[in-house]
């Protein structure tokens, strides 16, 4: 498990990861680096100065005050593309599983 400075290389990783895939067109690759990054970070409870680092601030009725690693704009339209093509990996088919049983079990 990666620990400390491997784990905020990683971290600061997912940006740079989000535009290279939205430079090829990829948003569904963005989105998951986008999501992930933002899972993470709540996840580890990041103070207020790291989220606005990562994902910019916002003033009354909605302005973008500070721009943060991720780029907003960029953000919503990986979120548009995958939501117009249904490419997300929250829609993607699970096959089962080869070599299971009917019950799920291995088979012996």
């Amino acid at each position: 498990m990666l620990e400390g400075k491997a784990l905020a290389d990683k971290l600061y990783e997912q940006p740079e990861l989000f535009n290279i895939h939205m430079r090829n067109r990829q948003y569904s690759r963005a989105k998951a680096c986008y999501d992930t990054a933002r899972n993470v970070l709540v996840f580890l409870e990041a103070d207020e100065g790291r989220m606005e680092e990562f994902f910019g601030r916002r003033g009354e009725r909605g302005a973008v005050l500070k721009e943060g690693l991720f780029n907003e704009e960029q953000v919503q339209k990986a979120y548009y593309e995958c939501i117009r093509k249904g490419d997300t990996y929250e829609n993607k088919r699970y096959e089962p599983l080869q070599g299971r049983g009917e019950a799920g079990c291995m088979r012996q």
